[in-house]
Parts: C-alpha cells; structure tokens; sequence
C-alpha cells in the first residue's frame, strides 16, 4: 500500500505533508516513501488503516478529476461545504472518521467540464 501512495503522491507531485499529517511520519519518511515506494518504519494497526483511506481517497480524486494533476492538488485544498467547509487536507491528521468524511466527500468534488464537438463529414 505504501508503493502505491508513492506512485500517486509522486505522479501527481503531491506535498509529503499529506503524507506527514495521515500516517505521522517525519519529513524525511515521507519523501523517501514518494520516491522509493517503500517505509523504514513499521506501520501500527491504524497507521495501515489510514494509509488504506488515504489511497483510496487519491484513487477517487484520481477518477474523478481525470487524472488531472492540477486538478488534484487544487482539489485537496479547496474547501467543500460537506465538510464544514474545511478542506480535506486540513483533515488528514484528524480521525479515522474525519478520512472516512474525505473518502465520501470526493464525490461533491467539482469535476472539470469536458467539451464535445461534433464534426461533420
């Protein structure tokens, strides 16, 4: 999982404070876990648990705002108001429940309009 959360933190040039404030690692911990994909600490029972919803709040972002890196970043210090207008940032260092109301914010995240032409033949 931590690969994973790299992989994405690093293709979408996301801060390691994200990282710091869901899984309370260090500076240097979470710019090795982006570039290297891997942890030199062990992770405790909620860590992992964290990290899991942290992924998958990244997947969702991902889906939903079309891969658009921008987007992303934007997306995650952009105030939403099902989440007491706070943004989900702003909740990682939070609880368990405060990443669940991220996870299910995302949906209520703004996705960029996509223009269709029609050509004719």
């Amino acid at each position: 999982m931590a690969d994973l959360a790299g992989r994405i933190m690093l293709t979408h040039r996301l801060v390691p404070e994200h990282l710091m404030a869901v899984i309370d690692l260090t500076h240097e911990q979470a710019v090795a876990l982006i570039a290297e994909g891997r942890l030199s600490v062990q992770l405790d029972c909620e860590q992992q648990q964290r990290l899991r919803l942290f992924v998958n709040i990244l997947h969702r972002l991902e889906w939903r705002l079309n891969h658009d890196s921008d987007a992303i970043r934007h997306a995650l210090d952009l105030p939403l108001a099902v989440l007491d207008n706070k943004a989900p940032a702003q909740l990682f260092c939070g609880s368990i429940d405060d990443l669940r109301a991220v996870r299910l914010s995302i949906d209520s995240v703004e996705a960029p309009k996509v223009k269709w032409y029609r050509t004719g033949h």
